[in-house]
């Protein structure tokens, strides 16, 4: 032992690691669970989760075939001609709904889905436009002839209203009072018999043109809003999922205002566009791009290196629980130490309140969004070439983990957590073409 202890030598000298300022760092911010897989199941029997996959597509389809519901018999809305269904699919005008987000529970399945309304806007815009020119135009006109014609009649009456139409003498007040009050009760009805005769023409005139397409546009309206009420349309469709899932159903709508928000959903606006013939893809593109909207920040500042110095709450606070950093006889005072970390005399005011919450959620503005287009998209009659373009506005990296060196998480090994990534494939004419789409966000 000595002679191996004299031969050995050690040469080797103790490495420090990098020290940090805070032990803890700034918190990691973990996007939801339906940003990296679209499921969430737990179960004991393995082979419920078989049908998982095949489930949520036969879901897919239901949810956007029942949102493409329309009339199917024509005198509804008053065309001559039933609209068919794949030509109702190819409609711009409709309400898109990106792909379902389900969170399965023990005995229910919450369904995310987020929507765009576009149907509700047009629709509203039409209805207006031609109440507007009804009521402007043809009601006031008519009703402006109706007022002259009954002031004159009001001006003969008013010219011999102190002459008496009695010869004789001899006729009492109270007969002169029923006698006024008789001839009276003529001209109000004379009055209504001209304005019901106003009204028909107005009614004849027009029927066909302004009323019957008020009618329609009415009618769509209540549709397309029968189809988010809870006690009319869904209970329909519940009851078709709950035939495929096997579990309550509980929907969770989010109304976006921009189709350019959801990755799933400018991709399909984007695939329908392209389905029809002689159009532009790169005009397409252009559309989309054009709908979103980047904040105006300062890259320089944004992507500089963060001072840990100044990250008070990670220095003071070496344990993230709340709990174990209350003192052992205030359990309960969650309140005082929430002031202390973000340094406010008063959380009181709800505005205050809303923005310290709101301002802790990472990735809610857009950093960027990416289009890709590839297939068959010449204009010619020939299949022999495909198409590739490639659009891009803003970033898609992470500023956290690219720029702050800050650690960030990562969706099935690869993906990043800030963006959001969607392929939708088509058909023409020519051939067949895939739109793919990636949101990033900061």
């Amino acid at each position: 032992m000595k002679i191996f202890n004299n031969n050995l030598k050690i040469n080797s000298k103790p490495i420090n690691f990098r020290t940090k300022v805070g032990d803890v760092g700034k918190i990691k911010y973990l996007p939801s669970f339906s940003k990296e897989w679209k499921n969430t199941v737990y179960s004991y029997n393995k082979d419920e989760l078989k049908n998982v996959p095949l489930n949520n597509i036969h879901v897919n389809k239901i949810i956007k075939s029942y949102f493409d519901l329309y009339f199917k018999d024509s005198r509804y809305t008053g065309s001559k001609l039933a609209i068919p269904i794949k030509k109702r699919r190819a409609f711009l005008r409709k309400i898109y709904v990106s792909n379902a987000e389900i969170k399965y529970t023990n005995n229910k399945a919450i369904i995310t889905l987020f929507t765009v309304n576009r149907e509700k806007k047009i629709l509203k815009r039409k209805y207006i436009k031609i109440n507007k020119k009804i009521s402007n135009n043809l009601i006031k006109r008519y009703f402006f002839f109706y007022k002259n014609n009954i002031a004159k009649i009001y001006d003969i009456l008013n010219k011999h209203k102190d002459e008496y139409t009695f010869i004789s003498d001899k006729i009492t007040k109270k007969r002169f009072l029923s006698y006024k009050l008789e001839y009276l009760t003529k001209f109000i009805k004379l009055k209504h018999l001209y304005l019901r005769k106003v009204w028909s023409v107005i009614i004849n005139k027009y029927t066909e043109k302004y009323l019957t397409l008020l009618r329609k546009y009415d009618l769509l309206y209540s549709l397309n809003q029968y189809k988010f009420n809870k006690q009319i349309l869904l209970p329909k469709l519940s009851s078709l999922l709950n035939k495929t899932i096997g579990k309550k159903i509980e929907y969770n709508f989010i109304n976006l205002k921009s189709i350019a928000y959801n990755t799933d959903i400018f991709t399909n606006v984007l695939a329908l566009k392209l389905s029809k013939d002689f159009i532009s893809h790169e005009a397409d593109m252009l559309s989309v791009f054009n709908r979103a909207h980047l904040p105006r920040v300062n890259a320089i500042k944004e992507r500089s290196l963060m001072n840990k110095d100044n990250i008070l709450f990670s220095n003071e606070y070496k344990d993230l629980n709340l709990i174990s950093n209350l003192p052992v006889n205030h359990q309960n005072k969650f309140d005082e130490l929430l002031n202390k970390i973000h340094h406010k005399t008063n959380l009181d005011n709800n505005k205050e309140i809303h923005n310290t919450i709101f301002n802790s959620i990472g990735y809610k503005n857009m950093a960027g969004i990416r289009l890709q287009v590839k297939g068959r998209l010449s204009k010619r009659f020939r299949a022999d070439r495909a198409s590739y373009s490639l659009k891009w506005k803003g970033g898609l990296k992470n500023v956290d983990s690219s720029f702050k060196r800050l650690s960030s998480v990562l969706f099935r090994g690869n993906f990043n957590s800030n963006a959001s990534y969607s392929l939708t494939t088509a058909k023409r004419r020519v051939g067949a073409f895939a739109v793919k789409g990636w949101i990033g966000g900061k």
